[in-house]
């Protein structure tokens, strides 16, 4: 969603920022939707964006006015002049403005010789590819749980299997053989995650922030919830394709009750207790798990007050993502830093006038390469109900 701050002043955007930053009272949580919710948080992102955004001019144009007290007035410098002087880093604004403004379409003859002496790839500026990134982990709750890798290629990563410590008591003088440990090997390899975008050609009237908030929201919003869906669902690398078994790492229940949830934190080795999370889809959460008490009466699930996102299930923290399936209540139980997972590729983003020639339209394209498996299927555990 875009939201017009260009007429907003500093102090009333602060003042803004300050009103959504507050802590939202359990009544009017309760009577938000998950698309109130999520335009909340992407209004106050969008408005820190524009602070930053003012501040970073405001300091550009203290520098032009020391510039020009000091006698080195900037204005007579060429374009050119001052894309040399900065060689222009991947990292710098000078190179992240001119990438943006050469999507929309809107390169001037000297910054278009200025961006192809700079870059001969396309390449995704450092600070469009953070914000990709965040908001890839914003939308996509287990990009944050995983262990996530950024390597390029194929990745063959090692990870503890099985620990024997029947040899760790010493005798003196004598002789030990080494642990029969074992170690797991996961294969990571890279697939294709694109989204394709139509917008008429009125792109090229928007502000660079603009136009950069509009590319994250749509490209990576869309690229985080297919890999997101990839992480739990793949037939082949999802959590949802480990082998289950009952009783072994899987209760399957008609109306799951407290002893069902028991159950099944009982099946979890302790050794992952620590660090071990439930993951759940809304819809089963508060339809079916958030409704089950104790023997006491009180109920198993306490929300989290202060985000209104997840809290604790048993006084495990719960993790409430969309792309768990809620056909069968699927609740999952485990540590989720087992499931290994790489992003080879950063999203690249490519435009084409040509294909939406007769829309008078531009074509966006967003790709990244992914792949993910889980490493110690032992570490993940789920319950499933056999009714809707």
């Amino acid at each position: 969603m875009k939201f017009d701050l260009t007429n907003k002043s500093v102090d009333e955007l602060m003042e803004r920022q300050q009103l959504l930053s507050a802590e939202i009272p359990a009544e009017e949580r309760d009577a938000m939707t998950a698309e109130e919710i999520e335009e909340r948080g992407d209004e106050l992102e969008a408005i820190k964006a524009e602070l930053e955004a003012r501040e970073q001019a405001a300091a550009a144009a203290e520098e032009t006015r020391q510039e020009v007290a000091e006698g080195n007035d900037p204005v007579i410098k060429t374009f050119e002049e001052k894309v040399e002087e900065k060689n222009m880093e991947k990292t710098s604004m000078e190179y992240r403005n001119l990438w943006l403004k050469n999507l929309q379409g809107t390169l001037t003859e000297e910054e278009t010789r200025a961006y192809a002496a700079a870059d001969d790839a396309n390449a995704v500026p450092q600070i469009v590819s953070d914000k990709f990134f965040e908001k890839m982990k914003k939308l996509a709750p287990m990009l944050s749980e995983i262990t996530l890798l950024r390597v390029a290629g194929n990745l063959k990563f090692v990870a503890e299997g099985v620990r024997n410590t029947a040899d760790s008591k010493h005798t003196e003088n004598s002789a030990n053989s080494p642990a029969a440990d074992t170690t797991v090997y996961v294969q990571l390899g890279g697939f294709e995650f694109l989204k394709i975008i139509q917008i008429s050609r009125t792109a090229k009237l928007m502000s660079i922030d603009a136009f950069e908030g509009w590319l994250v929201n749509m490209l990576a919003g869309d690229i985080a919830r297919a890999i997101d869906n990839y992480i739990i669902n793949d037939s082949t690398n999802g959590i949802s394709a480990i082998l289950w078994t009952s009783n072994t790492n899987q209760i399957v229940e008609a109306t799951p009750g407290y002893g069902d949830i028991c159950d099944l934190i009982a099946l979890l080795p302790a050794a992952y207790d620590a660090e071990a999370k439930f993951l759940v889809n809304k819809k089963t959460l508060y339809t079916k798990i958030a409704q089950i008490v104790d023997s006491t009466g009180n109920p198993i699930f306490v929300p989290d007050t202060v985000t209104g996102v997840g809290g604790r299930l048993m006084g495990y923290p719960v993790v409430v993502d969309d792309y768990v399936v809620s056909s069968n209540g699927s609740l999952y139980l485990g540590r989720w830093t087992d499931v290994v997972g790489n992003l080879s590729e950063d999203i690249h983003v490519d435009a084409d006038e040509s294909a939406g020639f007769t829309a008078n339209s531009i074509m966006y394209r967003g790709v990244a390469v992914f792949d993910s498996k889980p490493a110690k299927t032992d570490a993940i555990v789920r319950l499933v109900s056999t009714t809707d």
